[in-house]
């Protein structure tokens, strides 16, 4: 018989599961940006944009004890897709 904890755990890995294929689908749009960015050098930094989509982010999330943890989500996000441009200049 399954306790609690690892029924909260098998969602847990459930909802992992989500984000792995919205984490590539993300991933594969930045290849996109960056191959536009490239025809028509256009830097890889935009901190303008990075600044709306966390401030527009920040707005959907409904529970307000999760919006201090947030910038650290976006921030990996970011760091990974400006990596990956960079590897592929």
């Amino acid at each position: 018989m399954e306790n609690k904890l690892d029924l909260y755990r098998k969602e847990i890995d459930l909802i992992d599961s989500k984000i792995i294929e919205l984490y590539e689908k993300r991933m594969d749009l930045v290849k996109k940006v960056n191959e536009y960015k490239k025809e028509n050098s256009i830097p890889t930094l935009d901190s303008t944009r990075e600044a709306l989509m966390l401030n527009k982010n920040l707005t959907k999330i409904q529970n307000e004890e999760y919006k201090k943890y947030y910038p650290q989500i976006l921030n990996g996000f970011l760091k990974a897709s400006k990596a990956m441009q960079e590897d592929n200049k």
